[in-house]
């Protein structure tokens, strides 16, 4: 005798609901309230702060930070999968590889990438692995690179650094600043290397209208670099370093000798490898692009305010800087 079907005690739209698969609600995709690029690690690196405040690092970038042949996020993870690296990789971070945060980015496709702190954890899982002899010889470049991004960060969070490339810094606490700074600096100067090229020194000449070229005592030609050139470089190169607040420390690492009123050190000797020299590099490239588009001086000091700004903050400061020195 077939079963007797017991009636349902509910209207038509109640039951169709019921036999139709839910999954909950669909998470809301959430949007990038902030971007920049990152200089680290000799690479410009995309950033982003999401409107929830998480930091991300696009997923190609991540590739790119570890200097990969391929960029893509496909040869990303075979990488970190493999038995040489993946061997230090934690099952907490394996997961989160696998599971990429996708973002809304204004004007264009949607972001796919990680966490900040992702790539931290990476870099020192593939420095784990070198220092383990697990990698390939292939792999030493990759090694050297996340070397640089963990020594980068060995001062500052890397969630201090996206906060300034994304100008998100404004809305974080009163000690920003500080730790900033903090990330260009190192605590003993590094052995010197060449910083400035020689056309840097040709094209200020150029545009102060001086001789290139001086002759020493010997009677061989050098380039000329008198001494206002130093107070150039300090004030358009390193001066705009966080409004001035890097070359303060600088100088103070590295005080005139009073013998000879000059510098035992270069100032630069005391930046940081993976982030302090990178921005000094980019600012040192855009001042030498306009002192070539210049005429004189004052055609540059023209470029330059309409390229940063009117310079009455920064000669205030160079001004009651130089009157306590």
């Amino acid at each position: 005798m077939p079963k007797e079907i017991e009636p349902i005690e509910a209207d038509f739209d109640d039951v169709a609901k019921a036999m139709l698969r839910s999954d909950g609600p669909k998470a809301k995709t959430p949007d990038a309230s902030h971007r920049g690029i990152l200089p680290i690690g000799g690479l410009q690196l995309e950033v982003y702060v999401l409107e929830d405040g998480r930091r991300v690092f696009a997923k190609r970038g991540m590739a790119r930070a570890l200097g990969l042949k391929s960029e893509g996020g496909n040869a990303f993870l075979k990488t970190l999968s493999g038995k040489k690296v993946g061997s230090e990789i934690s099952d907490e971070l394996r997961k989160n590889l696998e599971d990429p945060i996708v973002f809304n980015i204004a004007g264009a496709d949607p972001g796919h990438g990680y966490e900040a702190e992702v790539l931290v954890e990476v870099c020192k899982a593939v420095v784990r692995a070198a220092a383990a002899g697990k990698l390939l010889k292939s792999q030493n470049g990759m090694a050297a690179q996340a070397q640089a991004i963990v020594n980068a960060l060995a001062k500052v969070g890397i969630v201090a650094l996206i906060d300034e490339a994304t100008g998100y810094q404004t809305e974080r606490g009163p000690d920003a600043l500080r730790l900033l700074v903090q990330a260009y600096i190192e605590k003993e100067q590094r052995e010197w290397e060449k910083e400035f090229p020689d056309d840097f020194y040709l094209t200020l000449n150029k545009v102060y209208g001086s001789d290139p070229f001086i002759a020493r005592a010997s009677g061989a030609l050098v380039i000329n670099k008198p001494q206002h050139f130093g107070n150039f470089t300090n004030k358009y190169v390193y001066g705009p370093l966080e409004d001035g607040e890097v070359l303060k420390e600088l100088q103070r690492l590295n005080p005139k000798v009073a013998a000879t009123g000059s510098r035992k050190e270069k100032l630069h000797q005391f930046l940081t490898k993976g982030y302090g020299l990178e921005k000094l590099r980019e600012q040192r490239q855009e001042v030498l692009t306009m002192l070539k588009l210049s005429d004189d001086i004052d055609d540059f000091k023209r470029l330059y305010e309409k390229r940063f700004g009117p310079m009455d903050a920064q000669w205030t400061f160079f001004a009651e800087f130089h009157k306590g020195r």
